[in-house]
């Protein structure tokens, strides 16, 4: 068996995600001139493991881990690249801070949801089971992984026309709430590395006429208010929020919470 085996096991155990990554690239125009690294991207590591078993004499399979590593490098640098170029003139420390919104794993898995790349994927009948089609992990780095194989496959400029057409709405609209955002996502880094688990957002009040609302909403982490925020919208209500918790993190972070139920 030649080093390539694996991906007529692969089409012949997913015929149905082989027709729909097919129609992923017609969306996108994009047409692969080398569809092993199109069927690599889309490819888990339990679905791996799962052909491997069926077919131990078959070539390794490899999974999508190698060209997500490269596709968040690529990521990076087109919007990097993009973003110097906006008439704001953002300093670096704001820059780091929309870059950071614009590639955190929420942002990536809407993006990838919008593509329906979840039904493009080979998964293990044990991840298939466990969800990881909807997965906002397994979303995020499938898009990485799936933007590495474009680059490898026609070079940086096509990869670049990808991205910035995936991102155009965000990036034709105002960055600015950017430069504040991401307090969310590393204050659940914090809660989901120390203690397994991710705060929750309570509206406490909502003020004003509907064209001038004031919401207040307070950010809870098993029962107990990490911090409250006011703004025009729950959403940046509740990034000041967990802007004040991450303020607060050092007290927070001895308040003992394995002991509440």
């Amino acid at each position: 068996m030649d080093k390539f085996d694996f991906f007529a096991l692969a089409r012949d155990s997913y015929p149905l995600q082989i027709r729909l990554m097919e129609q992923l690239c017609q969306r996108i125009d994009f047409k692969f001139q080398h569809s092993s690294l199109l069927l690599e991207s889309m490819t888990h590591s339990s679905a791996a493991r799962f052909i491997q078993k069926r077919y131990p004499h078959a070539s390794t399979m490899p999974w999508n881990e190698r060209l997500e590593f490269l596709g968040d490098s690529v990521l990076s640098l087109v919007l990097s690249s993009e973003l110097l170029q906006r008439p704001e003139g953002f300093p670096e420390g704001q820059l780091s801070k929309i870059r950071a919104s614009l590639v955190n794993e929420s942002t990536l898995a809407r993006i990838s949801r919008q593509l329906t790349i979840g039904d493009c994927l080979l998964l293990g009948p044990g991840e298939e089971r466990a969800g990881g089609r909807t997965k906002d992990s397994v979303l995020a780095d499938a898009l990485e992984a799936f933007f590495g194989a474009i680059y490898l496959d026609a070079g940086f400029e096509a990869v670049r026309r990808v991205i910035l057409g995936l991102y155009r709405e965000v990036l034709t609209s105002s960055l600015t709430e950017l430069t504040q955002q991401d307090y969310k996502s590393r204050l659940q880094e914090l809660t989901q590395g120390a203690f397994k688990e991710a705060p929750v957002y309570k509206v406490i009040k909502r003020e004003g006429p509907d064209h001038q609302l004031d919401f207040s909403v307070e950010v809870l982490f098993r029962g107990r208010s990490l911090g409250t925020g006011h703004g025009p919208s729950k959403k940046s209500a509740s990034q000041e929020a967990a802007q004040m918790a991450l303020q607060n993190w050092k007290d927070i972070a001895h308040l003992g919470f394995e002991g509440i139920s």
